[in-house]
C-alpha cells in the first residue's frame, strides 16, 4: 500500500525538521515554511492531511485553511492545527472552522502520531460509507434493469411470433439514439423505455393479440388501448425518466393521424419518434400469425414512404443509414 502524503506547515525550519523526523518513514512527508507554499503544495500534489501552523507572519494558518478549502479538490483534505495557543477559546475556533483536530506545542511525537493515525483512520471510514452509499442507488438501478428485461420477455413471450420484438425494437432504438448523438445515458434510458414499448398489451386478451384473420373496430380499439394501459403501468417508475412516453406514444404518427393522442411532428416525444421506426421496421420483417416477413429492402423502401408522414423524416435517414452500413 502506499504511503500517505502529509503536507506540514510551519514557519518555523526546526519545527518542521522535528514533524518530518518523527513521521518518516511511515509517511512521505512535505514541507511549507509559509501559508502562499501550502497552498501552491495543496492544489498540486493534494495530500492526505495537512498539519498546519495557526500562528504565522504574513498569512497565517486560518486564512491558509480558508484558501485551501477553496479548491474543490482539497475541500475533503483532513487538517490538524497546530499551535502555542493553548487556551480553549482557540481550540474552539478551529474545531468550528472546520479542522479535524488541534494540537498544542512544543509536539510530544507520540501525540502527534496518534492523532494522525485517528485523523487517516476516520477519513477512511468516511470514504468507505460514501463509497457504500453511491452503490447503493446502482444496486437498485441493477434490480430495476433485470425487471425490466424479465417483463420484456413475459410480454414476448405471450405470442411465439413476436418473441425477442421488444429486445430487437430496444437495440434498434439504441442505434438510432446513438447516431442521433444523444449522451451515453440518455441512449440507455432509451433503450430501457424502448424494451418496455409493448407492456400495455399485458391488458389486451390473447384472443384479439394472437387473431390470424381481420380485427374488428371493437377488436381494434382494444389493441389500441395497449399504448393507455402501458402508460399506467410504467408511470410510477421513477429510476427510469420518462420511462412511460415510449408505451404511451409509439403508435402516433407525424402527420397527426396517430393514437392515442393525435399529436404531430415534435410535439410527439422524440422517444415515442424513435421507437415508431424501430418497431414497424422489426413487425414488417418479421413473422406473424396472419404474415410472414417481409423483404429487408421492400421494408426500407416503406419507411422512406413513409417519411414526413407516418414518421419523423430525420430518424428515417438516421435509421436508413444504419441498414445500409449493415450494423
Amino acid at each position: 500500500m502506499d504511503k500517505y502524503t502529509i503536507l506540514a506547515v510551519d514557519d518555523s525550519k526546526f519545527n518542521l525538521f522535528l514533524i518530518k523526523e518523527i513521521l518518516e518513514p511511515d509517511y512521505t512527508v512535505l514541507s511549507a515554511i509559509s501559508g502562499e507554499m501550502a497552498i501552491k503544495f495543496a492544489d498540486k500534489k493534494h495530500p492526505d492531511l495537512i498539519l498546519l501552523d495557526l500562528l504565522m507572519p504574513g498569512m497565517d494558518g486560518r486564512e491558509t485553511y480558508r484558501e485551501i478549502r477553496q479548491n474543490p479538490a482539497n475541500a475533503d483534505i483532513p487538517v490538524i492545527f497546530i499551535t502555542a495557543d493553548h487556551s480553549e477559546n482557540t481550540e474552539v475556533e478551529c474545531l468550528e472552522l472546520g479542522a479535524a483536530d488541534f494540537i498544542t506545542k512544543p509536539i510530544v511525537p507520540m501525540v502527534l502520531r496518534r492523532r494522525i493515525e485517528r485523523t487517516l483512520e476516520l477519513e477512511e471510514y468516511r470514504k468507505n460509507l460514501e463509497q457504500k452509499i453511491e452503490e447503493k442507488p446502482r444496486e437498485v438501478e441493477s434490480v430495476v434493469l433485470q425487471s425490466i428485461a424479465t417483463i420484456a420477455n413475459t410480454i414476448d413471450a405471450k405470442d411465439e411470433d413476436t418473441n425477442g420484438h421488444s429486445c430487437r425494437v430496444a437495440g434498434y432504438s439504441r442505434k438510432i439514439a446513438s447516431r442521433m448523438g444523444f449522451d451515453r445515458n440518455t441512449v440507455e434510458q432509451i433503450y430501457q423505455t424502448a424494451l418496455l414499448h409493448d407492456v400495455g398489451k399485458i391488458g389486451v386478451p390473447d384472443s384479439i393479440l394472437k387473431k390470424a384473420g381481420r380485427l374488428t373496430d371493437e377488436e381494434y380499439a382494444q389493441i389500441k388501448e395497449h399504448t393507455n394501459i402501458g402508460e399506467a403501468i410504467l408511470s410510477n417508475i421513477t429510476s427510469v425518466e420518462n420511462i412511460s412516453l415510449g408505451a404511451k406514444y409509439h403508435h402516433e404518427r407525424y402527420d397527426g393521424k396517430g393514437y392515442p393522442t393525435g399529436l404531430a411532428g415534435e410535439d410527439i416525444p422524440v422517444i415515442g419518434r424513435i421507437i415508431a421506426v424501430a418497431d414497424v421496421y422489426d413487425a414488417l420483417t418479421s413473422r406473424r400469425c396472419y404474415k410472414e416477413g417481409f423483404d429487408e429492402g421492400w421494408v426500407r423502401e416503406e419507411l422512406i414512404k413513409g417519411s414526413g408522414t407516418q414518421f419523423d423524416p430525420d430518424i428515417v435517414k438516421v435509421f436508413i443509414q444504419i441498414l445500409d452500413e449493415k450494423e
